[in-house]
């Protein structure tokens, strides 16, 4: 008797679970074009008014992130498997934007912060969002 392995099983994610997941998470990779070549850095975040929001110091990010499209990614394990969010969104800085919304995301604490100052906040507003879960 042959024996066929059991593939995984592949699930989409709702948009609501996507949110969740943002939402139970603070570390994620964001992704952008440096010049003429992609990177990827991890980012300590908050998922707030559906926006995802870092902080950051003068750099590579700040020079290259603001005003672009980028993709954002978290992933994780659970008891019912793995999972992957991606969002796409568009990027800008909001560090002195004015408005109470602006203002009230600047006050929200970021988890985990790395060294450093961080006195710069980018927001990401999401135009296009997934996810998959593999059971």
């Amino acid at each position: 008797m042959t024996h066929r392995p059991i593939l995984p099983t592949i699930r989409e994610l709702t948009p609501d679970d996507c949110i969740a997941l943002l939402r139970q998470n603070n570390l994620g990779r964001l992704a952008f074009m440096s010049g003429d070549v992609p990177a990827i850095l991890p980012v300590n975040f908050v998922f707030a008014d559906g926006l995802i929001v870092f902080r950051t110091d003068p750099g590579e990010k700040l020079t290259e992130i603001p005003m672009r499209r980028v993709a954002f990614e978290i992933d994780g394990t659970s008891a019912d498997g793995a999972w992957s969010v991606v969002a796409q969104g568009h990027a800008r800085e909001v560090t002195t934007a004015l408005g109470d919304g602006y203002q009230a995301l600047r006050a929200i604490p970021i988890p985990i912060q790395a060294s450093g100052d961080k006195m710069h906040w980018i927001a990401i507003e999401i135009t296009k969002l997934t996810g998959r879960q593999i059971i």
